[in-house]
């Protein structure tokens, strides 16, 4: 069995990790792609049975939707198939959906988990856990199969996010932008680009808090270790890492990075991979979803050139894709000559990873 299912969601995040510590074993689901894409993404949960970790990173439409699809279809199930799930749902937070933010679905995935606690609870079985606010914290949390160091949100974003999503509008519009981008990052090197200065989220942007917001964490079991970055943005990666003893001199060792946002630009940069030992990188796109292309070219140079790589070790980059089709949405951001150049490994329309074969 895979360590690592990085499912084919479109333009979004769908994962299972088998873990494993000692004799226990478990399964633990990241987000659950778009919801167009959700009959698939639902038919590879029911395969597992149980899912012992549940975990919605943020309200995004890309990430919620087969995860709500799952529950829906399992709510009368007994026992619920879920054992815990993490959602950072607020209940009571008035409803706003656009196209790309799904506070809408994430509504009705929380009347569907109030729902089923309480019928859990007439009918005599355990309820689950699932309105606990996840925050970032200094120690890890022990699960019987992993330990995970939660690292976003901090509370401070999180309550951004819960109270003032409202008071945001957010232009969607960026298409355009984006291939007019491209265009020009492509007529620049890795190495320029590597150097280019990030944007930070903005707290009156509805689409960036939400991002901002997202639950990212890392795993770890005795078979591999895994960086799970949600759509966060480095800043607050960063400070949490910088909280519990991490630095550029003590980075933190995993095997896995699951780059974050799918890749964009300004979710990563070379302070947080300076801050990180690991030389496999997991991608998940098809490309994006018209008003939104991915991965940036920019993204792939911090990784090819942030100063702390060593560029005698092969850097991996994964992806659930073929890398033909992800270009056909966007543009090319590699070139073949980039790849022999910057000692960098593509791996392109994988969905199953194991530790010891990656």
């Amino acid at each position: 069995m895979a360590d690592i299912e990085m499912l084919q969601a479109l333009h979004g995040d769908a994962f299972i990790l088998h873990c494993q510590k000692g004799n226990n074993k478990g399964n633990l689901v990241v987000d659950g792609g778009p919801n167009k894409n959700s009959r698939n993404i639902v038919r590879e949960l029911d395969a597992l049975g149980v899912i012992d970790l549940m975990v919605l990173t943020h309200y995004d439409d890309d990430h919620i939707g087969g995860i709500l699809s799952y529950i829906k279809k399992h709510k009368s199930d007994r026992p619920f198939p879920v054992k815990h799930i993490w959602a950072n749902c607020a209940y009571d937070i008035p409803v706003y959906t656009s196209p790309n933010i799904s506070f809408g679905q994430a509504k009705k995935l929380a009347d569907e988990l109030k729902e089923i606690n309480e019928e859990l609870a007439q009918d005599g079985f355990s309820t689950i856990d699932w309105e606990t606010p996840i925050v970032a914290e200094k120690e890890s949390i022990t699960l019987p199969f992993a330990d995970i160091l939660i690292l976003s949100p901090n509370a401070g974003t999180k309550n951004i996010n819960d109270k003032n999503y409202m008071n945001a509008i957010h232009n969607a519009n960026i298409g355009r932008e984006y291939y007019t981008r491209q265009k020009q990052a492509l007529k620049n090197s890795l190495s320029e680009l590597a150097l280019v200065k990030k944007r930070q989220p903005k707290e009156n942007d509805i689409q960036e808090v939400i991002n901002w917001s997202s639950i990212a964490f890392v795993v770890r079991s005795d078979n591999f270790s895994m960086l799970m970055l949600g759509d966060s943005y480095p800043c607050s990666i960063v400070e949490s890492l910088k909280n519990v003893g991490y630095s550029t001199d003590n980075p933190l060792y995993v095997d896995f990075v699951k780059i974050s946002h799918h890749g964009s630009r300004n979710n990563i940069s070379n302070e947080l991979l300076d801050m990180i030992d690991c030389d496999r990188f997991l991608i998940s796109t098809n490309g994006g979803n018209g008003t939104s292309c991915h991965p940036d070219r920019e993204t792939i140079a911090n990784i090819a050139c942030h100063a702390k790589r060593d560029r005698n070790k092969s850097i991996h980059l994964y992806f659930n894709y073929p890398i033909r089709k992800i270009e056909n949405v966007g543009y090319k951001f590699i070139e073949e000559k980039e790849v022999e150049h910057y000692n960098i490994v593509v791996h392109e329309d994988v969905q199953q990873i194991t530790k010891e074969l990656a």
